[in-house]
């Protein structure tokens, strides 16, 4: 009885990750171990995967360990949120920056969903 109870939690709690939300997109650009130079204008991609996500809130840069994620800039978008729709996102890349492997991305949905891009070097 105890094994099929751990079982059925094992199973529920594997369910429950797979039904996280996400900010509705699924990141095409930058694919993981991309480089992205310093100082350039980068495009940041992406293909929609929940009709129901109209925008992005905040484009986050994040860097190291993958189960402590640091925020390096909280939201690299200049004017506000901006349409799922738009399927990318210009960005200058800040000079300042220290190169390093361990750089990611994370995106807000207007559906409270968040959306991890792949690590990608900065360089």
């Amino acid at each position: 009885m105890k094994f099929a109870f751990t079982i059925l939690l094992a199973l529920c709690l594997f369910a429950m990750t797979l039904a996280q939300s996400t900010a509705g997109i699924a990141t095409t650009a930058p694919l993981l171990n991309a480089t992205v130079a310093l100082g350039s204008n980068y495009t940041i991609q992406w293909s929609v995967t929940d009709v129901n996500a109209t925008t992005i809130e905040s484009i986050s840069l994040m860097q190291g360990n993958p189960l402590y994620l640091s925020v390096v800039i909280a939201n690299i978008l200049t004017n506000g949120s901006i349409p799922v729709s738009d399927l990318g996102y210009n960005w200058t890349v800040p000079t300042t920056l220290p190169p390093s492997t361990d750089y990611a991305f994370s995106f807000f949905g207007n559906n409270s969903g968040i959306t991890y891009s792949p690590f990608f070097t900065l360089q």
